[in-house]
């Protein structure tokens, strides 16, 4: 009787390792589909030195992805929300025509007013020009 040869190529010990990798890998991406599923989500059209909506609610702990539209042919905007204590720290330049996405969880529950910090020599601010919106962060339930 001839004996078994030997196989060459990856020992099962590897193998087992690798199969135990894809499966974290994969577990990863699900809850990384499932976290953004799960996204409080708005679009925030800026034109007019306006916020378009001008008010949006959302609950604290959960992410929201907001994105910001400039609507105007020629001027630049701007969305700025500080309250880094509450896990929101926002500053984005958004061109005319463009548009830009911000993604953050905030951490907790008030009422935080954004606003566009754009500027020009000798005239009065996006923001005093009426550019101010306000974000409502409700308490998880």
């Amino acid at each position: 009787m001839d004996a078994i040869p030997e196989t060459k190529g990856i020992s099962g010990y590897v193998r087992a390792v690798l199969f135990l990798m894809c499966a974290v890998f994969a577990l990863g991406s699900i809850a990384a589909v499932a976290a953004d599923t799960d996204a409080q989500k708005f679009t925030i059209h800026l034109s007019d030195y306006r916020f378009h909506p001008d008010a949006i609610e959302v609950v604290a702990g959960r992410p929201v992805e907001l994105t910001l539209v400039n609507d105007d042919k020629i001027t630049p905007h701007n969305f700025t929300l500080e309250a880094p204590d509450a896990g929101m720290d926002l500053n984005a330049n958004i061109s005319a025509g463009k548009s830009a996405t911000l993604r953050f969880t905030p951490r907790t529950a008030g009422s935080y007013v954004f606003y566009c910090n754009k500027k020009l020599p000798f005239m009065k601010s996006h923001r005093e020009r009426g550019m101010e919106g306000k974000l409502d962060v409700r308490p998880a339930s």
